[in-house]
């Protein structure tokens, strides 16, 4: 998985002036991303004692953010704004998401088979050996891996071998 890489250019002054605002109004990013091509900015926020987000916290960063891109001239003249709580299932894509949930499931899309990983230990099933999904639980954060438990082994995953990753809630 590529972590998400250090923000530049129009990102990063995006990403700067909601840090602002957002921490002003007593919320947290979560996460976001600018996507120029459609002209869209997805924030997600948090509020500290709930880690999620209310709709009435989506409409006060809204209202509160609609100022700045009025009058901001290096704003792009169309910008579609969204902003929602990171969701149940959401998104890791750095290491302190993953370190916010360490000890929980997670679900990991990885580049290669399961298999490969264990290689040389004891063997899963056939149909686990070809998994390339796979829900385990995180025990630990790393610089640049992670230490998971799935089917029952410890695993050591690099970053750069998963593809996707989300927290994993039982409902």
């Amino acid at each position: 998985m590529v972590l998400r890489q250090e923000r530049t250019g129009i990102d990063k002054k995006f990403y700067e002036l909601c840090s602002k605002v957002v921490s002003d109004e007593g919320l947290t990013i979560y996460d976001m991303d600018y996507l120029p091509g459609s002209h869209c900015l997805r924030l997600y926020i948090t509020q500290g004692e709930t880690d999620t987000a209310v709709i009435e916290d989506c409409a006060k960063i809204d209202k509160a953010l609609s100022p700045f891109i009025d009058e901001s001239e290096w704003m792009p003249e169309i910008l579609n704004l969204e902003v929602s709580s990171p969701g149940l299932f959401r998104q890791l894509t750095t290491v302190e998401h993953f370190e916010l949930v360490c000890g929980k499931d997670i679900s990991l899309n990885l580049k290669q088979n399961i298999a490969e990983y264990i290689k040389g230990r004891e063997k899963v099933n056939k149909k686990q050996n070809k998994a390339k999904n796979v829900i385990c639980k995180l025990l630990a954060v790393k610089e640049e891996s992670l230490e998971v438990v799935a089917f029952g082994l410890k695993i050591s995953l690099l970053f750069t071998e998963i593809k996707k990753a989300n927290l994993e809630t039982k409902l």
